[in-house]
């Protein structure tokens, strides 16, 4: 049986990281397209009426890696809109403290003078109702407690 209450912090904590992996795609795609892309404009050889295998094979190359860091790019793209979506439907303290403890990494007590709290005890309480409730608005009814 999944413990949905673990499976939604894990997803919260990969949100931050998703981010990151999207910036590293990104100049992963940038650097296939320049190191791929023609060097100039080389004179034809008109006594060769063939390109060379190599170069045929790594322009293929080259485009089946840059069509697959495409697709990661859209893939992450899409998970970090989810997650954020669904963080959007939290109430705005829920939201809050979301934000601060998995995606900006902020210790307990940075939160807790973020959001107004006396002591680090209501935040773990907060944090435990915005991740129960992310888990039932994310995962759906299969998040409810059991009785």
């Amino acid at each position: 049986m999944i413990n949905y209450f673990d499976a939604a912090e894990k997803t919260l904590r990969s949100r931050g990281v998703l981010e990151t992996a999207l910036e590293n795609l990104e100049r992963r795609r940038a650097r296939i397209i320049a190191q791929s892309g023609p060097a100039g404009y080389p004179s034809p050889d008109f006594s060769k009426p063939y390109a060379s295998v190599g170069a045929v094979n790594d322009a293929l190359s080259a485009c089946l890696e840059l069509a697959e860091v495409a697709r990661e790019i859209q893939r992450t793209e899409e998970a970090i809109a989810e997650i954020d979506r669904v963080i959007g439907q939290l109430e705005p303290e829920e939201r809050d403290i979301i934000r601060l403890w998995y995606i900006e990494h902020k210790s307990k007590e940075e939160i807790a003078g973020a959001v107004s709290y006396a002591s680090t005890r209501s935040v773990y309480d907060l944090r435990n109702t915005a991740v129960a409730r992310f888990a039932l608005l994310y995962f759906g009814a299969a998040a409810l407690p059991s009785v």
